[in-house]
């Protein structure tokens, strides 16, 4: 089983991108990888979550990424690995443009 640390790899953070169904999913998988809310609160899957996007950083811990950031055309988060939740945990480590272009195609 992976941990955070293997998802991160030698990058402060990667992000994800869910869909609205995916929230306690997503939580669940973050939990089993090690991961604790930033600021060290342990994560509820049960709660589910009303945001899309969320950064799991290397020190293991997991922080809603908002719409701006994702967006943004900022160096700050040009590098950041951005990642579909539902293909990456398949093993296909798509982003969120070629998954458009992708599911297009089918």
């Amino acid at each position: 089983m992976q941990n955070y640390k293997e998802i991160c790899g030698e990058k402060e953070c990667v992000w994800f991108e869910i869909k609205s169904i995916e929230g306690e999913k997503f939580l669940k998988w973050a939990k089993e990888l090690g991961c604790v809310w930033v600021g060290g609160k342990e994560i509820e899957p049960h709660k589910g979550v009303d945001f899309l996007h969320f950064s799991i950083r290397s020190d293991g811990t997991v922080a809603y990424v908002d719409m701006i950031a994702w967006f943004v055309k900022h160096p700050k988060f040009e590098n950041v690995k951005r990642y579909v939740f539902s293909e990456y945990i398949k093993g296909v480590k798509v982003g969120p443009k070629s998954y458009m272009v992708l599911s297009s195609l089918q």
